[in-house]
């Protein structure tokens, strides 16, 4: 499993792991009611790296690319994948945490009426989701995730 190339697809019991990924830069969906059959099906076509709980799917995997998670704690469940993770700091913040979609910079004027007052006028630099509309920025919320992933990784 190459690490620079790694894409997920993870069970729905694992949507806050599926943020922390997507957090990272990598890409990672989440099907919500679907077989395993269909989940193995699109890993598969995807070349995607299967996230699941559920000890039987290892059964059922026929396939090397998938990794039980057997902590219930997001940052837990992280840290389980560390080996499948390139940590590189540039992509951190690229990904939509909820849809996956990249995200890309826009100018404070053309979303001035979509955020607080004083966030646009302390923040210079925005992103917004092209699939959702999610507008993110540099403020404490962004600090507190980094050291947190700082923290999970020990670096």
């Amino acid at each position: 499993m190459s690490a620079k190339l790694a894409r997920f697809i993870l069970t729905e019991n694992l949507n806050r792991l599926a943020k922390w990924i997507r957090l990272l830069g990598y890409d990672a969906v989440l099907y919500k009611s679907i077989s395993f059959h269909n989940l193995k099906r699109i890993a598969a076509k995807d070349r995607r790296i299967i996230l699941t709980r559920d000890r039987k799917h290892l059964i059922y995997a026929e396939t090397d690319k998938i990794i039980l998670i057997k902590s219930t704690e997001h940052l837990k469940q992280l840290k389980e994948i560390e080996d499948v993770l390139v940590l590189r700091e540039e992509l951190f913040f690229t990904r939509c945490i909820l849809c996956n979609k990249l995200l890309y910079a826009i100018s404070g004027a053309k979303i001035k009426h979509l955020v607080p007052e004083y966030i646009y006028k302390n923040h210079s630099n925005f992103k917004v989701c092209r699939k959702c509309g999610r507008i993110y920025w540099r403020g404490t919320h962004y600090q507190k995730m980094l050291k947190t992933v700082k923290e999970v990784f020990n670096n």
